[in-house]
């Protein structure tokens, strides 16, 4: 039979000849999404086809495996552009992109990039990690397209707050500040822990120029009515957030309120945690950041009016 006549089989002959070289159970684990219906034409055909010639189960296994390959080549394909962006990180970048999430998010990242790097960046994550990243690999043909597309999504949306190569430096402190001043907390918070870390020096400087309440207390008249005016600013929080500050801050801080808050004004006088204290400090903070975001408030001059001159 030549090449012709093997392409004109109907494709129930194909995958019952499929059948007769590979076995049911093998062919089975290679046709993704068929039904016991079709399953069962194809074991009533495989029956009935007799005596097929050698070269003609050459070809069509080898159709077969062409077109499985050229699938799984589009499919990989598909993900190394969607995570194209990874090229434009070294791997420390990388490293701090996906160390806080899971190891199966960190595993898919990892196996878009050449062996060299993976392996460069694997060495980085703590042994126990490192092992669950691994055992992670072997699952990835699991996750659905679908997961794929979310993921790299999600990760590209976080690239915007990952340092520059030249800001892991040590003069690039004040940029590495900046730039989690522009994340929420909880992830801000998490960087740091990483840094202080892998680098205790560079986190001291960062510190520095990291955004916290005192310097909401501090800064410059003019920036002090941009914020304090805002009337997002919870007046109940902010009394929490002022516990056991000096009476002179708090009526420095209250003379910049609108009047009607002025009067809401109530000190906390029960005891609270430090954490509860904290947890309302954060909260206005986490203001300051959303002024920022909305271009309201400039976080580079609320740094530059607190910077220490020596």
């Amino acid at each position: 039979m030549d090449n012709t006549a093997i392409d004109s089989l109907p494709g129930l002959d194909k995958a019952a000849i499929l059948f007769q070289v590979l076995g049911e159970s093998l062919a089975l684990t290679m046709f993704h999404g068929i039904s016991e219906s079709d399953i069962l034409k194809i074991r009533v055909r495989t029956k009935e086809l007799k005596h097929v010639p050698f070269d003609v189960k050459q070809v069509i296994l080898e159709e077969f495996y062409f077109k499985m390959m050229t699938q799984k080549y589009r499919q990989v394909s598909k993900s190394k552009r969607l995570f194209s962006f990874l090229d434009d990180l070294n791997d420390e970048q990388i490293y701090y992109l996906t160390n806080t999430e899971s190891s199966k998010v960190i595993a898919l990242a990892l196996d878009q990039l050449s062996e060299e790097r993976k392996f460069n960046i694997l060495n980085r994550f703590p042994n126990n990690v490192k092992h669950s990243i691994i055992i992670e690999f072997a699952g990835l043909d699991e996750i659905p397209l679908e997961g794929v597309v979310n993921i790299a999504h999600e990760l590209k949306k976080k690239t915007s707050f990952i340092p520059g190569p030249k800001e892991f430096s040590r003069g690039g402190a004040r940029s590495i500040a900046t730039l989690l001043n522009q994340m929420g907390i909880e992830e801000a918070e998490q960087y740091l822990h990483q840094i202080s870390q892998d680098d205790p020096e560079l986190y001291a400087e960062v510190k520095q120029y990291f955004l916290s309440f005192e310097d909401l207390l501090e800064m410059e008249e003019h920036t002090m009515r941009i914020f304090w005016k805002n009337p997002e600013i919870d007046i109940d929080i902010l009394a929490k957030s002022l516990k056991g500050y000096e009476q002179e801050i708090v009526d420095s801080i209250l003379s910049f309120l609108p009047t009607r808050k002025q009067k809401m004004y109530t000190p906390v006088t029960t005891p609270l945690s430090k954490k509860e204290v904290e947890k309302a400090q954060l909260r206005v903070v986490q203001l300051a950041k959303d002024m920022a975001k909305s271009g309201d408030l400039n976080l580079e001059d609320v740094l530059a009016d607190n910077e220490m001159v020596e």
